[in-house]
């Protein structure tokens, strides 16, 4: 008989998703650095140059504190990686009503969005997964956890 299938974990998700996003702000951070000028416009948020560093590079380092504090079973990590998720699930949706009153085409040097629904849903999209690793940390602070995956009576304080 075969087994059935096993659904991923809150967990696994939650890390994953994180820990793609604090690679690229990392990479973006790099960018900032080796560049000068760089401009970085998301869309609430625009800087020129090293200024852009408060903004990818600082809440880069402490989602990734956050991360590693997880993945050592430090109880700190969720409220870190729960800050890290807030802050970009805010920036994110700052972004909305600028998109949401849009009535032409948002474009940007690679691609062209020409009906706001797309771009109102790609924020959205966006910010769904930050909301739900904030509320995964939330969940694991309340807890009391010390470990990622509930495992009984020892994983809880």
């Amino acid at each position: 008989m075969p087994r059935p299938a096993r659904s991923i974990r809150p967990h696994v998700l939650a890390l994953s998703w994180s820990a793609l996003t604090i690679v690229y702000w990392l990479v973006i951070a790099g960018l900032i650095l080796s560049h000068a000028h760089f401009p970085l416009n998301l869309g609430s948020v625009y800087t020129i140059g090293r200024a852009g560093l408060w903004v990818t590079l600082l809440p880069g380092l402490i989602g990734l504190a956050g991360l590693l504090l997880l993945l050592r079973r430090a109880r700190a990590g969720f409220a870190l990686l729960g800050l890290y998720s807030l802050f970009w699930a805010g920036v994110v949706l700052a972004g909305l009503p600028s998109i949401w009153n849009a009535r032409s085409s948002f474009c940007t040097e690679t691609v062209c969005i020409t009906t706001p629904w797309i771009g109102r849903l790609l924020l959205l999209a966006l910010a769904t997964p930050f909301l739900l690793v904030a509320l995964w940390t939330r969940r694991g602070l309340a807890r009391g956890q010390r470990t990622l995956v509930a495992a009984g009576p020892r994983a809880v304080r």
